[in-house]
């Protein structure tokens, strides 16, 4: 009787470390998906600034 206790309870827990092992792998997905999408961005926004920079120095030698 005990040691089918024990192993439903081994199963139980074995279940859960699964599910939050799932999660955990869930949330560096997610993670990982907001650093890269924060990289683009900044990659873009330096880009920009890189050309307006370009643009603001174009314009002055041309005065």
């Amino acid at each position: 009787m005990i040691s089918i206790l024990r192993t439903k309870a081994e199963e139980r827990f074995a279940a859960l470390e699964r599910t939050k092992k799932v999660a955990l792998s869930e949330k560096q997905e997610e993670e990982k998906k907001l650093s890269e999408n924060t990289a683009r961005l900044k990659a873009l926004r330096l880009a920009k600034e890189e050309a307006d920079r370009a643009i603001a120095k174009k314009g002055k030698a041309g005065k």
